[in-house]
């Protein structure tokens, strides 16, 4: 098997380590591997670490001699072998591409991130799976990576302009009942308009809304809610679990705690709940 360039990163437990170390060890390196064009510095918690490359012709071997080398130098500086507490292995074309990546990401606020995704402001707080992408809150708001944003948009929320959103085939039941909790939950304007939207709010009860697209209801005996709840879970448009010690409410054992997902508020806002998309 071929070698091939390897970049190793060896970091030792030696916090604050003087200049004059580190450019002892650079010396030891180029001693015992002339070829390993090595380099230390600091790492992120102040740790002593050092970066050589090697040529092997796997990861593992990379490993096993880029540590062997490094602890090697580091013995004739004192440093006991047993104080590396981590390394990390890379291609040397991999990283060249980390290292022509700009030093700050782009990023996006609340009006970037609602112009991405296709929404409102004022609905980007709510996103919880953007939440994953955020960078720092600011007195201005959120601030996520642009890049996670767009991945967001493109998948889990579906928001890529011109997708074709296709009916599921839900009843006027079904899509009354979506419609329901998602402006309960929000905080939407009701009425039941329709014999579907009546039989909907004959179904269910709201007891209490309690954030984040949850909800905790109460089926009433009217209309068969269990089965209505069943179809929109089966299409992930809600989730459903028991409340915890709901034995202790009395009269509601037999509540739920209904989650809106992401794919079930895009459905209910569009007026569309037998959409599909994400």
């Amino acid at each position: 098997m071929t070698d091939s360039p390897f970049s190793v990163y060896v970091e030792f437990a030696v916090p604050n380590a003087p200049v004059e170390l580190y450019e002892s060890l650079i010396d030891a390196l180029l001693e015992h591997s002339p070829t390993s064009g090595p380099s230390a510095s600091p790492a992120g918690n102040g740790n002593l670490s050092v970066r050589l490359f090697v040529d092997a012709g796997s990861v593992v071997d990379a490993v096993n001699r880029g540590i062997e080398y490094a602890q090697a130098a580091a013995m004739t500086q004192d440093i006991t072998p047993d104080a590396v507490i981590g390394v990390e292995v890379i291609t040397e074309g991999e990283l060249d591409r980390r290292n022509a990546q700009p030093l700050v990401p782009e990023l996006a606020g609340v009006a970037e991130a609602a112009e991405i995704v296709g929404v409102t402001k004022q609905r980007i707080s709510d996103l919880q799976p953007l939440r994953k992408y955020l960078v720092q809150e600011l007195a201005a708001g959120p601030v996520f990576l642009a890049d996670g944003v767009r991945a967001y948009a493109a998948t889990e929320h579906n928001a890529t302009r011109g997708a074709k959103i296709s009916d599921l085939g839900l009843s006027p039941v079904e899509r009354a009942v979506l419609k329901l909790l998602h402006a309960m939950s929000d905080g939407l304007p009701w009425s039941a308009d329709t014999p579907a939207e009546q039989t909907a709010s004959q179904a269910l009860h709201v007891e209490e809304v309690l954030g984040e697209g949850r909800l905790r209801v109460h089926p009433r005996p009217a209309g068969d809610l269990e089965a209505v709840l069943g179809r929109l879970v089966e299409h992930r448009l809600l989730k459903t679990r028991k409340p915890y010690r709901a034995e202790q409410l009395d009269g509601h054992d037999t509540d739920l705690v209904v989650t809106v997902t992401d794919k079930g508020r895009r459905h209910a806002e569009a007026g569309r709940a037998g959409s599909s998309g994400g």
